[in-house]
C-alpha cells in the first residue's frame, strides 16, 4: 500500500515525540511513513517512524492503525521489521484526539523481485530468499496474524541480503476460536489480493498463501 516519496517531510512539524523527522520515505493509505532520528540525547538511532493521516472523520481506520502497533508488538522476528516504539501524537491542532504514530526498524532495502534482477541471481538464489519470506509468514501465521498484503514493496531485501517483511497496516488477528478473521473493511492491492479479498469473504492464512504463489510466479518467471 506504499507509494515511495523521498521529498521533506513539508506536511508535519520537524519533530514527533522524541523523534526529529528528517523526510518522507514513503505514503499509503493508512499513513506517512518518514526517515526520522532519535532526539532525546539518549542515544543515537535511524528509524522509520509511521504518522496516521488525520482519521478524526473514520474511527475504524483510527482503531486499525491502532492495531498495527499491537500485531507488531508481537512480532519478534529476524525477518520481520521490529517495533521499536509507538504512541499518540498531539501535536497536530487539527487532529482530534492527537496522531497515532509507530516507530519501526528503518530498512534500506529493495524490494525484493527488484533485488532479484539487479543483482541477476540465479533460480536457487531467488528460492533460498523466497523460503526466507515463507518463514517469516508463517511466524506470523503461528502468532494468528494475517499479513493481507504481500507483495514485493513490502519485502525489502538490503544490501547485504537480509530479507525484512513490511507493512502490517491491514493485517487482521486471527479469531482463536474460529481461526478465521471475518472483516467487513476490504482494504487490499487488487493485483496480489486473494479471490476471497476481493469478495469480501472471511479471511483464513490461505489469503497469505495465494499471496507468496504470486510473489513465487514473479521470482521465478521474472
Amino acid at each position: 500500500m506504499l507509494e515511495t516519496a523521498g521529498r521533506p517531510a513539508a506536511a508535519v512539524q520537524q519533530r514527533i515525540d522524541r523523534y526529529e523527522i528528517v523526510k518522507r520515505i514513503a505514503r499509503g493509505g493508512m499513513g506517512d511513513v518518514y526517515l526520522a532520528e532519535r532526539a532525546d540525547a539518549t542515544f543515537e538511532q535511524v528509524v522509520a517512524l509511521k504518522l496516521a493521516h488525520r482519521f478524526s472523520d473514520t474511527l475504524d481506520r483510527r482503531r486499525r492503525f491502532l492495531d498495527e502497533q499491537q500485531i507488531l508488538a508481537r512480532l519478534e522476528h529476524p525477518n520481520i521489521a521490529r517495533l521499536i516504539d509507538g504512541g499518540i501524537w498531539d501535536g497536530d491542532m487539527l487532529a482530534e484526539g492527537g496522531r497515532p504514530f509507530l516507530v519501526m526498524e528503518f530498512v534500506d532495502g529493495l524490494p525484493i523481485t527488484t533485488y532479484c534482477e539487479r543483482r541477476g541471481l540465479g533460480l536457487q538464489q531467488r528460492l533460498e530468499l523466497f523460503r526466507i519470506v515463507c518463514d517469516a509468514v508463517h511466524y506470523a501465521h503461528r502468532n494468528l496474524i494475517i499479513h493481507r498484503d504481500l507483495k514485493p514493496s513490502n519485502i525489502l531485501v538490503s544490501e547485504a541480503g537480509q530479507v525484512k517483511l513490511l507493512d502490517f497496516g491491514i493485517a487482521t488477528m486471527l479469531a482463536e476460536d474460529t481461526a478465521i478473521a471475518a472483516t467487513g473493511t476490504r482494504l487490499m492491492t487488487r493485483e496480489y489480493a486473494a479471490p476471497e479479498q476481493v469478495r469480501g469473504e472471511p479471511l483464513t492464512t490461505s489469503t497469505d498463501v495465494y499471496a507468496l504463489g504470486l510473489l513465487l510466479y514473479e521470482l521465478v518467471s521474472g
